[in-house]
């Protein structure tokens, strides 16, 4: 499961009820199959060249692996365009210059030796939860499924906190 993070152009639209936790589901077929992200906002800012007057970072966790599917879900259903989209937001030349701003920063992934017989014992015998290998790098216990899975998270890129402290002092 990859999770990325994206600045909106504008305020996305909420196309079902948000989850307690800020949570959205976009559930919009693709080219005729089925096409699934789930979405959070993270943080709003105002700019004067964004749609409405805002940018908006959000965290997106595509469900399923279409073509373009973040690009086409966050610009045709939540009407909110990644910013610097030159395919999906055509309109809005000025939020271009410093590229497409989306990015892939964390990937979880089941743990091919910890979910086997053996690994489950050796697992246990730790008696962790939650094992932290480096920076940004740890494996963990799901509570409910008990599936041990290795999380790997980078920092984005200085370029998004860049670009958002720029635009909301203007």
């Amino acid at each position: 499961q990859k999770t990325y993070m994206a600045i909106l152009n504008g305020s996305p639209q909420q196309t079902s009820e948000a989850t307690e936790d800020g949570w959205n589901l976009i559930d919009h077929d693709l080219e005729e199959k089925s096409a699934i992200t789930q979405w959070k906002v993270l943080q709003t800012v105002k700019s004067l060249h964004g749609n409405n007057g805002v940018l908006t970072l959000v965290e997106l966790r595509p469900k399923t692996g279409r073509y373009h599917q973040l690009r086409r879900h966050m610009a045709w259903v939540c009407r909110a365009p990644i910013v610097g989209d030159a395919t999906y937001d055509e309109d809005n030349l000025r939020l271009r210059k410093r590229g497409l701003f989306l990015c892939s920063n964390e990937i979880r992934i089941e743990h091919p030796y910890y979910n086997t017989a053996s690994g489950r014992e050796e697992w246990r015998q730790m008696k962790k939860d939650r094992l932290n290998l480096d920076e940004g790098c740890h494996l963990e216990e799901d509570e409910e499924t008990g599936i041990v899975t290795l999380r790997v998270r980078i920092d984005l890129p200085k370029k998004f906190a860049s670009f958002l402290r720029h635009e909301g002092a203007r």
